[in-house]
C-alpha cells in the first residue's frame, strides 16, 4: 500500500470513528440516565456512574405510562405498512424489470420525482384526504400515509434488484411449465432476499420513528404510537420525567436495533447491489 493510500485510510477511519461516537453518544446518555434516581438527573457535571442503580424508571415507564399500548400500536402500524409496501413493490418492481412498455422511463422518473417534494408539504393534503375518508384518529391513516410515502423508493429499489437477476431464469422456468406467479415466488424472491430485507427495514424504520404524521392524525391516548406516546412522559408536577423518558427510549429503540443487527448483512448487500445497478 502506498503512503498516500495509507494516509487516506487512516483519515477515513478517524472520521468514521468520530461520527460513530457522535451517533452512539446520545443513546449512551439515555442508558446511563435511565438507571439514575431523580436527584442525579440534573447533576452538573454529568454523572456517568450512578451512585445507586435503580430499575424503578423502567417499571414506571412500562407499567405506569401504558408503554405496552404504544408499543403495540407502533408494531401494528410499522408491520402492516411494511407488508403492504413489500407486496406492492414486489409486484410493481417485477413488472418494471421484466416488461418494456411505452412511457416506462417517464413513469419511473415521475415516481422518483415525488421525493423532490418536502414531506412537510404533504401534511395538509394527507390531513384533508384522511378527513374525507373518515380515518382521522385511526391507526389505518398512518398505515396508508407511511405506505404512500415509502412505496416509491421501495418500488425503485426492488425494480433495480430484480433487474440484476438474469431473465434467462424466468424463461427456463416458464419452459418447464411454471406460471409467472410461481416463477416470482419460487425463483425470483429467494434470489432477491437481500433486497427484500433492505426495503423491509427501510419501511419499518420509517414507520416506527415518525412523529409528525402521528401527531397530526392521532388524538386518542390509546391509539398513539411510541414516538407520540413518549411525549407524555411527565411526573405529577407536569414536568418532563427525564429518567422515565430515557428508560422508555431505551426500550423504544430495541426492536429496530435488534432487527438491524440480525439482518445487517442482507441490508447492506441489498442496498449495495441496488445502488450499483442504478
Amino acid at each position: 500500500m502506498k503512503k498516500s493510500d495509507r494516509g487516506t485510510v487512516i483519515f477515513c477511519t478517524i472520521v468514521l470513528v468520530l461520527f460513530s461516537c457522535l451517533a452512539v453518544f446520545p443513546f449512551l446518555v439515555s442508558i446511563v440516565t435511565s438507571f439514575k434516581g431523580s436527584d442525579e438527573v440534573y447533576t452538573i457535571p454529568f454523572v456517568w456512574i450512578p451512585k445507586a442503580l435503580t430499575l424503578d424508571n423502567y417499571y414506571d415507564a412500562i407499567i405506569g405510562h401504558k408503554f405496552y399500548v404504544f408499543m403495540f400500536n407502533s408494531i401494528f402500524v410499522a408491520s402492516t405498512t411494511t407488508v403492504f409496501v413489500i407486496a406492492l413493490a414486489v409486484i410493481g418492481g417485477y413488472g418494471f424489470s421484466r416488461h418494456n412498455f411505452r412511457g416506462k422511463s417517464l413513469l419511473k422518473l415521475t415516481i422518483l420525482s415525488g421525493y423532490l417534494v418536502p414531506v412537510s408539504v404533504l401534511f395538509l393534503p394527507f390531513f384533508i384526504l384522511m378527513k374525507n375518508l373518515g380515518l382521522l384518529d385511526n391507526r389505518w391513516s398512518l398505515v396508508l400515509t407511511y405506505g404512500a410515502v415509502s412505496l416509491p423508493m421501495a418500488l425503485l429499489m426492488m425494480t433495480d434488484y430484480f433487474a440484476g437477476i438474469p431473465i434467462e431464469l424466468d424463461e427456463a422456468a416458464y419452459i418447464d411449465g411454471s406460471s409467472k406467479i410461481g416463477i416470482l415466488i419460487k425463483i425470483i424472491l429467494p434470489l432477491a432476499s437481500p433486497g427484500l430485507v433492505a426495503v423491509s427495514l427501510f419501511c419499518f424504520i420509517l414507520s416506527w420513528q415518525d412523529f409528525l404524521f402521528a401527531m397530526i392524525f392521532i388524538n386518542s391516548p390509546l391509539k398513539r404510537t411510541l414516538a407520540l406516546g413518549l411525549a407524555q412522559y411527565r411526573d405529577y408536577t407536569g414536568m418532563i420525567a427525564w429518567e422515565m423518558l430515557m428508560a422508555a427510549i431505551v426500550f423504544a429503540v430495541l426492536p429496530t436495533t435488534v432487527l438491524f443487527v440480525v439482518f445487517q448483512r442482507w441490508f447492506v448487500k441489498g442496498l449495495t447491489k441496488g445502488a450499483l445497478k442504478t
